[in-house]
C-alpha cells in the first residue's frame, strides 16, 4: 500500500468523530462531484504503487502530528512533494489542496456515519452538535450518496 493510502487509512483510525472547528477541513463543503473525483483519485493513487515515504519523511511528519493526526496542511504538502501523486490528483481535476481538504472532510463524514451506527441516538446527536455546519452538511451528503461514497 502506498504512503498516501497508509496515511489516509491511519487517519480513519486516529481521527476522532469531530475535527477541531479551527481546522480548514472542518469548514470545507463537499459536493457530489467533488466526492466522486476524490474517491477516483484515491483509487488511482492506491493502484499506482508510488514510492513509500522515507524514514526521514516519516520522522518529519511525526513532529507535526497532533494526537496522532497529521494536519491537513501537512498531508497536502506530502502530496505536493510527490510528482506522481500530484499528477494523478491533477488528472482527476483536483488541486492538491482540494484533494487534501476533500479527503479529510470525507473521512470526517465517513467516520461519523460509522460511529453513529454504534452509538445511542443521544450520543450521536451530541457528537453531531459539536460539528461545524459544513461537517454536518457533508454527513448528510455522504449519507445521501450511500456507502460507496464513504472512505474506507
Amino acid at each position: 500500500m502506498t504512503y498516501l493510502c497508509k496515511t489516509i487509512a491511519a487517519l480513519l483510525l486516529s481521527l476522532g468523530a469531530t475535527a477541531w472547528a479551527g481546522t480548514a477541513d472542518a469548514h470545507f463543503l463537499l459536493s457530489p462531484a467533488l466526492v466522486q473525483k476524490t474517491k477516483a483519485a484515491y483509487a488511482t493513487l492506491e493502484q499506482a504503487g508510488l514510492a513509500e515515504q522515507s524514514e526521514e519523511e516519516e520522522a518529519e511528519d511525526a513532529r507535526y502530528r497532533k494526537n496522532g493526526e497529521l494536519p491537513v496542511e501537512r498531508f497536502i504538502q506530502s502530496v505536493e512533494k510527490r510528482p506522481g501523486a500530484k499528477s494523478i490528483v491533477a488528472r482527476h481535476g483536483l488541486s492538491t489542496k482540494e484533494f487534501g481538504l476533500a479527503t479529510y472532510a470525507l473521512i470526517d463524514a465517513s467516520l461519523y456515519l460509522a460511529i453513529e451506527k454504534m452509538s445511542s441516538q443521544v450520543e450521536a446527536a451530541k457528537t453531531l452538535s459539536k460539528m461545524t455546519r459544513e461537517q454536518q452538511a457533508n454527513i448528510v451528503l455522504v449519507r445521501k450518496l450511500g456507502p460507496a461514497a464513504a472512505m474506507r
